[in-house]
């Protein structure tokens, strides 16, 4: 709303691919808060999942500042949507043995 795409924008495939990716993360975002409750997930778990997202967003806000198209105004925007995510290696650790590593050998790839 802040800082629209131009005309010339909204014709550009890569320029509306970026924004796509980043309403497809806040979406996401939205389903995953509405669904935790819901499904029990642990806080951790969640935190790691935002980790990512965080990390997504950042590069999408960072490819579109860096487009040549890009207006003072989305450049500005850009800038404040880039955020470096709340790390924690003690959640990581513990989401990796408790979730990641059960999985192994659970699937198969066609031959």
């Amino acid at each position: 709303m802040l800082a629209p795409p131009t005309p010339a924008q909204a014709k550009d495939i890569d320029f509306l691919l970026t924004v796509g990716e980043m309403f497809t993360l806040v979406v996401y975002g939205q389903l995953i808060l509405e669904n935790a409750r819901i499904y029990k997930i642990e806080p951790e778990l969640l935190d790691q999942i935002f980790d990512f997202m965080v990390r997504d967003f950042s590069k999408f806000a960072l490819q579109m500042y860096s487009k040549p198209s890009s207006t003072e105004g989305q450049m500005a925007q850009c800038l404040k949507m880039i955020r470096k995510p709340v790390t924690d290696d003690v959640r990581y650790a513990k989401v990796w043995s408790e979730h990641v590593s059960k999985m192994q050998d659970q699937y198969k790839m066609p031959a």
